[in-house]
């Protein structure tokens, strides 16, 4: 005997959205992931100075610690293609 699946059956065709707009050159794109990702760490380091600041935290877990936080700034979005908010504009865009 078959069974239905409570899920449903995954769409024939699937369109995602490029991280990147194909239309900006992509230096411009560097420069606003890098400007982001500035914001980001000053913004982390200010928020998370006492756990930075530990004594017995030692280097492998510091680096990793950074690193892990340094990840988030990749959450958001570069690109503002149909209709999304360019997240990382609004964001260096107020800091100007």
């Amino acid at each position: 005997p078959t069974r239905n699946s409570p899920s449903p059956p995954p769409p024939s065709t699937v369109t995602i959205p490029p991280f990147i707009n194909p239309d900006s050159p992509p230096e411009d794109e560097l420069a606003l992931k890098e400007k982001f990702r500035k914001f980001w760490m000053a913004s982390l380091a200010e928020g998370f100075k006492d756990d930075l600041e530990e004594p017995n935290l030692g280097q492998s877990r510091l680096a990793l610690l950074i690193e892990s936080l340094a990840a988030g700034a990749d959450v958001f979005s570069s690109t503002s293609t149909d209709g999304n908010v360019n997240e990382m504009e609004v964001v260096v865009d107020e800091l100007s």
